[in-house]
């Protein structure tokens, strides 16, 4: 089964994997500062949406989501750590669209 196949896949890469009746998967991956990073894809057109939600991944977008909260829940209060997280996750997107696309291919 090629799904069961790219779940694997991401779950090698530590990415748990929620499957919804609506035909949305989310993935999900702690950072390496303990964000409990998650996105939402589609079922039917995964590893395209994979690979494009990894492609336009923003690394200051996604600091600036987390810039005005630093210090409180657990978010880092240095800047430089939430660079150094944001770039680690979208290396980690990088890694699962490589994965993946590679998975495709061998299919």
């Amino acid at each position: 089964n090629m799904k069961e196949k790219f779940i694997e896949i991401c779950e090698r890469l530590d990415w748990t994997v929620h499957e919804y009746k609506d035909g949305t998967v989310d993935l999900c991956k702690e950072s390496p500062a303990g964000e409990d990073f998650s996105f939402g894809v589609s079922a039917d057109d995964f590893v395209q949406q994979v690979k494009g939600y990894a492609a336009y991944f923003d690394v200051d977008e996604h600091v600036e989501l987390w810039v005005d909260g630093r210090g409180k829940n657990g978010i880092p209060s240095s800047i430089r750590e939430l660079v150094e997280d944001a770039e680690a996750i979208d290396k980690m997107l990088q890694e699962l669209a490589a994965a993946l696309a590679e998975g495709e291919e061998n299919a």
